[in-house]
Protein backbone atom coordinates (compact mmCIF):
# COMPACT_ATOMS: atom_id res chain seq x y z
CA UNK A 1 0.00 0.00 0.00
CA UNK A 2 1.22 3.17 -0.51
CA UNK A 3 1.21 5.84 1.67
CA UNK A 4 2.62 7.80 4.55
CA UNK A 5 1.05 6.21 7.78
CA UNK A 6 2.30 9.35 9.82
CA UNK A 7 -0.58 11.53 7.97
CA UNK A 8 -2.73 9.10 8.59
CA UNK A 9 -1.94 9.31 12.54
CA UNK A 10 -2.45 13.17 12.29
CA UNK A 11 -5.48 13.47 10.79
CA UNK A 12 -6.98 10.88 12.60
CA UNK A 13 -5.77 12.50 15.92
CA UNK A 14 -6.82 15.75 14.48
CA UNK A 15 -10.35 14.48 14.00
CA UNK A 16 -10.72 12.43 17.03
CA UNK A 17 -8.53 14.58 18.93
CA UNK A 18 -7.66 11.77 21.21
CA UNK A 19 -4.55 9.67 20.97
CA UNK A 20 -5.90 6.81 22.22
CA UNK A 21 -9.43 6.77 20.15
CA UNK A 22 -7.12 7.36 16.99
CA UNK A 23 -5.00 4.09 18.09
CA UNK A 24 -8.52 2.33 18.39
CA UNK A 25 -9.46 3.32 15.17
CA UNK A 26 -6.10 2.49 13.76
CA UNK A 27 -5.68 -0.27 15.26
CA UNK A 28 -2.21 0.61 16.55
CA UNK A 29 -1.22 1.26 19.96
CA UNK A 30 -1.11 4.83 21.29
CA UNK A 31 2.45 4.70 21.61
CA UNK A 32 2.75 4.37 17.97
CA UNK A 33 0.58 7.14 17.64
CA UNK A 34 2.22 8.99 20.05
CA UNK A 35 5.86 8.49 18.53
CA UNK A 36 4.09 9.19 14.66
CA UNK A 37 3.14 12.62 15.95
CA UNK A 38 6.60 13.03 17.23
CA UNK A 39 8.54 12.23 14.39
CA UNK A 40 6.14 14.80 12.19
CA UNK A 41 6.35 17.63 15.07
CA UNK A 42 10.45 16.97 14.60
CA UNK A 43 10.45 17.14 10.61
CA UNK A 44 7.94 20.41 11.03
CA UNK A 45 10.35 21.79 13.76
CA UNK A 46 7.57 22.84 15.75
CA UNK A 47 4.51 21.36 17.92
CA UNK A 48 1.76 20.65 15.43
CA UNK A 49 -1.03 20.06 18.74
CA UNK A 50 -1.53 21.76 21.60
CA UNK A 51 -2.14 18.98 24.31
CA UNK A 52 -4.72 19.64 27.73
CA UNK A 53 -6.08 17.96 29.87
CA UNK A 54 -8.38 15.70 27.73
CA UNK A 55 -8.69 18.21 25.46
CA UNK A 56 -6.28 18.32 21.61
CA UNK A 57 -6.28 21.43 19.37
CA UNK A 58 -4.28 21.77 16.18
CA UNK A 59 -1.16 24.90 15.80
CA UNK A 60 -1.24 26.91 13.01
CA UNK A 61 1.38 24.79 11.52
CA UNK A 62 -1.29 21.91 12.56
CA UNK A 63 -3.95 23.52 10.78
CA UNK A 64 -1.80 23.91 7.52
CA UNK A 65 -0.70 20.38 7.57
CA UNK A 66 -4.50 19.14 7.98
CA UNK A 67 -5.31 20.82 4.78
CA UNK A 68 -2.38 19.20 3.03
CA UNK A 69 -2.79 15.74 5.07
CA UNK A 70 -6.23 15.27 4.22
CA UNK A 71 -5.03 16.18 0.31
CA UNK A 72 -2.24 13.40 0.49
CA UNK A 73 -4.35 10.64 1.58
CA UNK A 74 -6.88 11.63 -0.50
CA UNK A 75 -4.69 11.20 -3.61
CA UNK A 76 -2.77 8.01 -1.80
CA UNK A 77 -6.21 6.20 -1.96
CA UNK A 78 -6.57 6.96 -5.33
CA UNK A 79 -3.40 5.36 -6.63
CA UNK A 80 -3.84 2.49 -3.98
CA UNK A 81 -7.08 1.93 -5.71
CA UNK A 82 -6.15 2.27 -9.48
CA UNK A 83 -2.48 1.34 -9.10
CA UNK A 84 -2.39 -1.39 -6.38
CA UNK A 85 -5.75 -2.56 -6.05
CA UNK A 86 -7.00 -1.71 -9.63
CA UNK A 87 -10.40 -1.57 -8.44
CA UNK A 88 -10.64 2.03 -9.91
CA UNK A 89 -10.31 3.35 -13.76
CA UNK A 90 -11.81 6.34 -12.94
CA UNK A 91 -10.34 9.79 -14.84
CA UNK A 92 -8.63 12.19 -12.61
CA UNK A 93 -10.79 14.41 -10.78
CA UNK A 94 -11.41 18.10 -10.93
CA UNK A 95 -10.10 19.76 -7.59
CA UNK A 96 -11.90 22.63 -6.48
CA UNK A 97 -11.82 24.58 -2.90
CA UNK A 98 -14.92 26.04 -2.23
CA UNK A 99 -13.18 27.90 0.76
CA UNK A 100 -10.20 27.89 2.65
CA UNK A 101 -9.80 23.71 3.71
CA UNK A 102 -13.01 23.00 1.87
CA UNK A 103 -12.08 21.40 -1.06
CA UNK A 104 -14.16 18.84 -3.12
CA UNK A 105 -12.99 16.51 -6.08
CA UNK A 106 -15.72 16.57 -8.86
CA UNK A 107 -15.04 13.59 -11.33
CA UNK A 108 -17.31 13.31 -15.05
CA UNK A 109 -17.31 9.15 -15.84
CA UNK A 110 -19.52 8.39 -18.80
CA UNK A 111 -21.59 11.46 -17.97
CA UNK A 112 -22.00 10.56 -14.25
CA UNK A 113 -21.05 13.32 -11.78
CA UNK A 114 -18.88 12.17 -8.70
CA UNK A 115 -18.02 14.64 -5.53
CA UNK A 116 -15.92 13.56 -2.68
CA UNK A 117 -15.38 16.23 0.53
CA UNK A 118 -11.59 16.16 0.67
Amino acid sequence: MLEDFRLRVFVAVAEYGSFTESARKLGVSQPAVSQNIAELERLAGEPLLVRNRGNITLTDKGKLLLEYARKILYWYDRANAVVIDGTEKAPEPSIISLAPGKDVALTVQDGEFTIKVL
